[in-house]
């Protein structure tokens, strides 16, 4: 019973911590015109923190971006876990049956917001706020810290009243 107990436990904080870290992450979508040649295969989305210090991938690899995701024959995708708080830019290759990557599309770029709808209801309301005041002084990193700067306080609270909804 007692071994139960401690998985149980541990499940839970497993879970916890889990939840905890994707509160933190924001996300972009991306939507864009599919190329029209009849052999694509597929699109590439690379992304990071820089702007890109090339035009074409066979040449640069990432070309200053931090990474790129495969994202198959589709034309909308959503990139995840993303930091709140940070400008992101992107830019999208298409590639074609036979393995060949285009140069880069236009990039462009999205400053991932952070925001105060501490309960996901897409409302900034008095719940959030009550949310923020039941965390109010925690150095615990919970949601309520809307600037991520280890302390739930009166930034937190500023942040949370200009994004208020009526």
């Amino acid at each position: 019973m007692r071994h139960n107990r401690i998985l149980i436990v541990l499940v839970v904080l497993f879970i916890s911590l889990f939840y905890t870290n994707s509160a933190f992450a924001g996300s972009v979508t991306l939507a864009w015109d599919p190329n029209t040649e009849p052999d694509i295969a597929g699109y590439k989305i690379y992304y990071g923190t820089s702007t890109r210090t090339g035009t074409d991938p066979g040449v640069c690899g990432l070309c200053g971006y931090a990474t790129f995701v495969d994202v198959g024959n589709v034309t909308l995708r959503t990139i995840d876990n993303l930091t709140n708080g940070q400008t992101y830019y992107f830019s999208a290759t298409a590639y074609n049956t036979a393995g060949l990557e285009s140069a880069f599309s236009n990039e462009v770029f999205k400053y991932v917001s952070m925001t105060a709808d501490l309960n996901d209801d897409n409302l900034i309301n008095a719940q959030d706020f009550s949310i923020l005041m039941s965390s109010w002084g925690s150095t615990e990193r919970p949601r309520a810290d809307i600037n991520q700067d280890g302390f739930v306080n009166a930034q937190d609270f500023s942040l949370l009243m200009s994004q208020w909804s009526y």
